[in-house]
């Protein structure tokens, strides 16, 4: 089991504008990086702001939607890989 723990780094804030979730660049750094999320994301978004295992983040989303364990931590993982690359996950 690994529990590495995500967390956002500073610099962002979510906001939800028209019924989309953003999640909108706060300092010079990160000024072209706006992140749009979808409702399950945004859920993990929010988890990420406090750090999170894998593990708990799944739980969390299988908590909230009916979804397949392992299906929901593939997507995760994904998701979780994306924000890596972007800069805004570490």
């Amino acid at each position: 089991m690994n529990n590495k723990k995500y967390i956002l780094k500073p610099g962002y804030v979510l906001r939800e504008i028209a019924g989309e979730h953003l999640a909108i660049p706060v300092t010079a750094e990160n000024s072209t990086d706006i992140v749009v999320l979808n409702p399950v994301s945004a859920i993990l978004w929010t988890e990420l702001e406090t750090g999170k295992t894998l593990d708990e983040l799944t739980d969390k989303i299988c908590e909230n939607f009916d979804i397949n364990r392992d299906e929901a931590k593939a997507d995760i993982t994904e998701f979780i890989d994306s924000l890596v690359e972007k800069g805004v996950v570490e």
